[in-house]
């Protein structure tokens, strides 16, 4: 038992170890009462002649013991929210008391109570993001004065059969520490054979202005950064999303620029057409002609924005623009080349997307191996609000994609594993744990 000067509420609901405790003794305690004076006493009786017994009718004691397995059940039930089905409380049952079992080893008690049969451990919470396939959700564990040091630099993997904690915070009100965790079996790389499976699989969470990024992550199309070296997975990613962008009933414009002429400059050719595909000799004169599109973006939708406010481009029912750049900052190294002038000129264009695009629907991804202030102007890189990295990076680039205070999971990443950043669903300084599909039609 693990509870200790607790309330009676307190008891019901925080200690499932307490309560059993009291079950056993409840649920030992009347069956034997009644199963001794149902086949033993009434042999006594008989023996003892010397005085006379009283008879005692054994049923008297069936009432209070099926009133006490009722209350424990009704009681179990509602701590394991039974309504969710047997195999869910079940579940929930043993990964709370799991967690309550390596708090208590980790002796989150006092030195004093560790000799105690009874101690006190914080209420423990859990809820999945999905009650059926539950491969993902938090851990809530409630803060106090007495645990709050502790449970900062708690890790609670080991505890997690079958999962792994991704990231760890206070909630707003500071009352509880939150874990995230996801099943191990949630990021084991999905294979997808062709396209078609790609367009089923992203069209069971993402609609037509919106991406699906793996299992757990759909998000809306926005400006995008992805960083990733060589053999990251980088390439089959952008392939990905380009694919699906294709696919939409909303026939959004893409406009591609390949400096290496790589596997996204071939696809690009064949998918959007040689008027919107640039490689690093015609990459400026596409990115101008993207502007100017933008600019007719923003005549369009003058009047659209004056009687309805607060809109969009997607109110609007219009397409998105995308610029995609791929390798940004081996292409910007290339226009050092170029008079001061023109290298301003394309970056205010650029910053230009970036400031205002999003609710015009001018939309801009770029890539790069590393993310630093040469290979990315501070202003461009600050509007990127969906932000990936893919692979191994150095510190300096996870530092300067996401936020100098992040915090990245010890995890080492494989080919097409990284970590995402999109508000809402991960911030810059705690970024999720990201497993893209591996498009095997795309070799």
């Amino acid at each position: 038992a693990y509870s200790h000067g607790m309330s009676a509420t307190s008891l019901a609901f925080e200690s499932n170890h307490t309560i059993e405790e009291e079950s056993s003794t409840f649920c030992c305690g009347e069956p034997v009462l009644w199963l001794f004076f149902y086949n033993l006493y009434p042999l006594i009786v008989e023996q003892i002649t010397i005085i006379q017994l009283p008879q005692i009718e054994s049923n008297i004691f069936l009432i209070p013991v099926s009133l006490i397995v009722v209350t424990l059940l009704v009681n179990w039930s509602i701590r394991n929210k039974l309504w969710f089905g047997l195999f869910f409380s079940l579940h929930y049952y043993f990964m709370t008391k799991r967690i309550r079992r390596h708090i208590k080893d980790a002796r989150f008690e006092d030195e004093r109570e560790f000799d105690n049969r009874l101690v006190t451990l914080p209420k423990i919470k859990i809820t999945f993001d999905d009650n059926r396939t539950r491969k993902s959700g938090k851990v809530l564990i409630n803060n106090t004065i007495k645990f709050d040091k502790k449970l900062e630099d708690m890790r609670i993997d080991s505890a997690l059969k079958g999962y792994v904690s991704e990231r760890k915070y206070l909630s707003k009100d500071r009352d509880w520490y939150i874990y995230e965790f996801y099943s191990v079996d949630s990021h084991k790389q999905l294979k997808i054979k062709s396209a078609s499976d790609l367009i089923v699989w992203s069209n069971k969470t993402a609609d037509d202005y919106a991406l699906r990024l793996d299992e757990r992550a759909t998000v809306p199309l926005h400006h995008l950064g992805l960083v990733g070296q060589t053999g990251s997975g980088k390439s089959f990613f952008i392939q990905m999303v380009v694919e699906q962008v294709l696919s939409k009933k909303v026939k959004h414009e893409l406009f591609i620029i390949d400096p290496k002429r790589t596997d996204v400059y071939q696809m690009a050719k064949r998918t959007v057409g040689d008027e919107r595909t640039a490689d690093k000799t015609n990459a400026i004169e596409l990115i101008k002609q993207f502007h100017e599109r933008m600019e007719k973006r923003q005549d369009e939708l003058q009047d659209f924005f004056i009687s309805n406010r607060n809109k969009t481009y997607k109110d609007a029912g219009l397409p998105a623009l995308i610029l995609l750049i791929d390798e940004f900052g081996s292409l910007r190294e290339s226009w050092k080349t170029l008079a001061k002038k023109e290298r301003d000129e394309v970056d205010s264009i650029l910053s230009d997307v970036a400031f205002m695009g999003r609710q015009l629907g001018c939309i801009l991804w770029v890539t790069t191996q590393q993310m630093n202030a040469q290979t990315m102007p501070t202003a461009i890189r600050e509007q990127l609000v969906l932000k990936i990295a893919l692979g191994d990076s150095d510190e300096q680039t996870y530092r300067t994609l996401f936020s100098s205070g992040v915090d990245i999971p010890p995890v080492q990443f494989t080919a097409g594993q990284g970590i995402y950043s999109y508000p809402g669903l991960a911030s810059a300084d705690k970024p999720r744990l990201l497993t893209v599909p591996y498009c095997s039609f795309l070799n």
